[in-house]
């Protein structure tokens, strides 16, 4: 019986940039530096209009790669976790696969979540790991959810970017291994994030979709709905006691956590948590200024930031780190591991 740990991550970003500035210049009704208090977004990325979240996750892994040659040879598994896939079928998991040219016997699947994504997929991978089914995974974490925005959904268009990451997950060691994790569903509030149509249930019609107004915000039934205030309160009475849970089980209290690296929601959402949880500033470090609410991959982008960018927050084998995602389903899913 064998941990996992995470061994190296990579992340990918469009290069095109929406800045503020930018908007409120395209639309000067909004109060574009008001509604930054809240969101803590200064600029996104936003990909080209032929660019998918499979091309950002494949140069994500050549990124990878380069840093970790001997990775293509060693993997067994991987996982995509995205809700912008290429093709209703097959899998964004194997097109990767393709892609990266591996081997037949590597394992190859999607994981069809948003903001707990990346979580939910490093318990799938430690599971696989811990059970000896797999020795190294490929955690996959892309999305490109300003393709599913109104133009004029200021409650979304404001808040969102795209972007990909790729995270190496083997084999741990008792200095360095995922000591838990715990997950949850609320399906009861699912309308409170999704795009209602586009799918089997409503299918895209022939002829345009009409467009309903909510509020300051216009959009179809195939893109974003977002209940911002339902978001808030499902984040701020599920997440804290979720967490506190996780440490209890496992004899650690938040002192003892070097760094809590939660899904970059907005400011309003981590600065609520953080009063609530009695954390420092220092010790729950951000990304949403520079690249948005990226989904899926905000976790990963975040540990890479602190492992590799401008973070002042720096992490070192051994330190103990809760990651903690929460979102759209609704769902939530936390782990506790040791870097």
């Amino acid at each position: 019986m064998m941990p996992a740990r995470l061994e190296a991550v990579a992340v990918h970003l469009p290069e095109h940039i929406e800045t503020n500035a930018a908007l409120h210049q395209q639309f000067p009704e909004w109060n574009v530096p008001e509604a930054a208090k809240h969101t803590g977004v200064e600029q996104r990325h936003i990909s080209a209009p032929n660019e998918t979240a499979l091309d950002l996750a494949e140069a994500a892994c050549h990124k990878l790669f380069a840093a970790h040659p001997e990775l293509p040879t060693l993997l067994d598994t991987i996982i995509f976790c995205t809700q912008t896939p290429d093709h209703r079928l097959p899998s964004n998991a194997c097109l990767l696969h393709g892609r990266l040219d591996l081997p037949v016997q590597v394992a190859a699947f999607d994981v069809n979540l948003a903001c707990s994504g990346f979580t939910y997929s490093l318990i799938l991978a430690s599971s696989l790991l811990t059970s000896g089914a797999a020795n190294n995974v490929l955690i996959v974490t892309a999305d490109t959810y300003t393709k599913l925005i109104s133009p004029q959904d200021r409650s979304t268009r404001l808040l969102f970017g795209d972007g990909a990451a790729a995270t190496w997950v083997g084999r741990g060691d008792e200095r360095s291994h995922v000591l838990g994790s715990a997950w949850g569903t609320d399906g009861s509030l699912q309308e409170a994030f999704c795009v209602p149509g586009g799918a089997a249930r409503l299918p895209t019609p022939p002829e345009p979709l009409p467009e309903v107004t909510d509020g300051p915000n216009t959009r179809t039934r195939d893109q974003i709905h977002m209940n911002g205030k339902t978001m808030l309160g499902f984040t701020y009475r599920m997440v804290p006691p979720h967490l506190q849970g996780l440490l209890d089980a496992h004899g650690v209290t938040s002192d003892d956590v070097r760094l809590f690296l939660f899904h970059q929601a907005s400011h309003m959402v981590l600065d609520g948590l953080r009063s609530r949880l009695n954390l420092p500033t220092e010790r729950m470090p951000r990304t949403l200024a520079t690249t948005g609410n990226t989904v899926s991959a905000s976790i990963p982008i975040l540990l890479h930031d602190v492992l590799h960018g401008t973070q002042p927050q720096k992490v070192k084998r051994g330190d103990l780190l809760l990651l903690s995602g929460f979102g759209a389903g609704l769902s939530w899913a936390s782990v506790l591991l040791r870097y």
